[in-house]
């Protein structure tokens, strides 16, 4: 049986603590901003390399939380709606530019990555949104997004079915990503 329910009763969607520029570093772990996690979503490389010390990180780490393998991280500003998934370990992002999504027991991360990108998603991320020239994606707003969601097995289903397709997009769009450079 399928249910409609809030973004906000299937994930907990939040926002980093502040880096400031004068924390950046050459060295480090690295730093995401909304660019950086475009390229990622596009199966490119990261063009800007930032990052912020371990010992800052390790600081955040303990006294809040940040990204894990199976999190979300989706454009909130200008370019909107790009998600995400996280699949790698010690990193840190931006805060305004990202939005933070952390599914709960109601939903699989793969599910809602492929939800974020539907038709559905993006149509709620398009109504919601606020300003003229520089478009943002409000938290509160997300909260309130609708999703349609089977129960754990059948998005399982659905994921197994959609993933294998999506590597192939991937792997294509890699192997054009080095033709161009």
């Amino acid at each position: 049986m399928w249910q409609v329910m809030s973004l906000g009763d299937v994930c907990t969607i939040s926002s980093s603590k502040r880096i400031f520029a004068k924390e950046y570093k050459t060295e480090g772990i690295p730093f995401y901003r909304g660019k950086e996690i475009i390229e990622k979503h596009n199966g490119s490389t990261v063009s800007t390399e930032l990052f912020i010390s371990l010992e800052r990180y390790e600081e955040i780490k303990s006294k809040y939380d940040v990204p894990k393998k199976g999190d979300i991280l989706l454009s909130s500003v200008g370019t909107l709606g790009v998600p995400w998934l996280v699949n790698e370990d010690n990193f840190y992002f931006k805060d305004g530019n990202l939005t933070w999504l952390r599914s709960n027991e109601k939903i699989i991360p793969d599910y809602l990555y492929f939800w974020l990108t539907s038709d559905e998603a993006q149509n709620q991320i398009d109504s919601k949104c606020i300003g003229s020239t520089q478009k943002a994606l409000t938290i509160e707003a997300l909260k309130k997004f609708k999703i349609t969601l089977p129960n754990v097995e059948v998005q399982k289903k659905i994921v197994s079915m959609i993933k294998p397709i999506e590597l192939k997009i991937d792997i294509n769009r890699r192997i054009n990503n080095n033709l161009v450079a």
